[in-house]
């Protein structure tokens, strides 16, 4: 294979690893996040709390000792809140209704669950947390 041939190969495989976002959404991205900083609690006066609401999905239990009284299970914990500054109206951006973000670019509810006789969890691990236009937010971190 020549040199040149090498080259188009790599530029064109590598190429397709890229995600474009529609401009909407770079535009919706960059409107919502414009002057928003992620240690502010969602909350339009001080005095107001933040209510999260947490559930706990069971996927599979997967072991019962009884003897030692364990149970193992596969489960995710998921939040919900809202958050005023979150909002927007789909129609002002191709009919977007909901989008992602990363845990750092956006308040979240300093939580962990960690309940575990097993040694290894990977609470680093970070998921995306989905909101809605309407300003819900919902969470699931790695569980255990």
């Amino acid at each position: 294979m020549r040199y040149h041939e090498f080259l188009f190969l790599i530029f064109f495989c590598c190429k397709s690893f890229f995600i474009h976002a529609s401009p909407e959404e770079s535009d919706l991205y960059l409107d919502l996040l414009k002057e928003y900083y992620p240690y502010e609690r969602p909350v339009e006066h001080s005095r107001d709390n933040v209510t999260v609401y947490v559930g706990l999905i069971l996927q599979q239990i997967v072991d019962v000792d009884e003897k030692n009284q364990e149970v193992e299970v596969n489960a995710w914990l998921k939040m919900t809140w809202f958050d005023y500054r979150l909002r927007w109206d789909p129609s002002n951006y191709a009919g977007i209704t909901e989008v992602r973000f990363r845990r750092n670019q956006i308040w979240t509810p300093d939580v962990l669950l960690y309940n575990s006789v097993a040694e290894e969890f990977d609470s680093l691990y970070s998921a995306n947390v989905l909101v809605y236009s309407n300003g819900l937010a919902t969470w699931i971190p790695p569980g255990f």
